[in-house]
């Protein structure tokens, strides 16, 4: 089995966690839920990071400041007054602007959001499956609802029941900002098999296996691949080897202008079975070589 060739950080090895928030908190709290200041922390390894991933989420509430982040193979420029919540798994780095940066920012787990809810309330059901984060430019009145609730969580962090209502206040606003997947059911809800495909491509990708066969995901999810297809197409819109395609298609991205791997190693990471097949699936999906989109990934940077 591969391994990741984008550092992947826990609670206890992300450099922006290093120092406990406060004495007093229990050491579960600081496994689950940690929140800074981003004045406070600003001063190391802020206004630069390079390209990696977290096992868990990110919550930022930016007052003053903000910057250019790259989140998978998307740009995002974040502004003043504004939320950004970044799932697990996603590949990024940032360049922060140099001027004062203040607000909040705040890493939880799973499994700490999704305490004593049912399945239908838990983060994956919630939250867009295929979206690598939730971006909002808040009105003052927005940003001021977000500013009181992200005081309150800041306040009672190592209080962990008080703290994970704040928590769900939050990303309650969140999910009412997220690009909703085309369904035909409830908006924002997806299927626990869809969610689990999702969990089950991303896992692949991220530890260097093999991705593109939907015959696999079936089989791990005992369903068939028509089955699969139709309950993807009824939550997003989109069959399961159209959503497979893209995942595959943004880890490529990621690969070619976060890593130096060759081609032909990246091409063989992923599944393919010579670096002149990935090329050709990759141009057809992108419209660009894998060699053309590295060098302008590169004349960017």
């Amino acid at each position: 089995m591969s391994t990741s060739l984008i550092p992947t950080f826990r609670f206890d090895n992300y450099p922006q966690a290093e120092e406990p928030v406060q004495s007093s908190a229990p050491p579960e709290a600081l496994e689950q839920l940690v929140v800074y200041r981003r004045e406070e922390k600003f001063a190391t390894c802020r206004q630069h990071m390079e390209q990696h991933r977290r096992q868990f989420f990110k919550l930022s509430l930016v007052e003053q400041g903000g910057g250019t982040f790259y989140l998978n193979d998307e740009e995002v420029v974040v502004a003043p007054n504004s939320v950004l919540l970044v799932m697990p798994g996603t590949a990024l780095r940032w360049h922060l602007h140099d001027e004062p940066q203040t607000g909040l920012y705040c890493f939880f787990s799973t499994d700490f959001y999704n305490a004593g809810l049912l399945p239908s309330y838990q983060l994956h059901a919630a939250l867009a499956g295929a979206a690598p984060y939730v971006y909002h430019a808040c009105t003052p009145t927005e940003y001021a609802a977000l500013r009181q609730s992200g005081e309150q969580l800041f306040a009672q962090q190592a209080r962990l029941e008080k703290a994970r209502l704040y928590l769900r206040l939050l990303l309650t606003d969140l999910r009412e900002w997220q690009a909703a997947p085309a369904t035909a059911g409830a908006p924002g809800l997806l299927p626990a098999v869809v969610q689990q495909f999702f969990q089950l491509v991303e896992a692949r990708l991220a530890a260097g296996e093999p991705a593109l066969q939907l015959e696999f995901y079936a089989d791990a999810l005992s369903v068939t691949t028509k089955h699969l297809s139709a309950l993807c197409r009824h939550a997003m819109g989109r069959s399961a080897v159209s959503l497979l395609k893209e995942k595959v298609v943004t880890e490529a991205k990621v690969l070619l202008s976060g890593t130096q791997l060759p081609v032909g190693d990246l091409s063989y990471r992923l599944g393919f079975y010579d670096v002149a097949h990935f090329s050709r699936w990759f141009k057809q999906e992108t419209g660009q070589t894998p060699s053309t989109y590295r060098t302008e990934c590169a004349a960017y940077k």
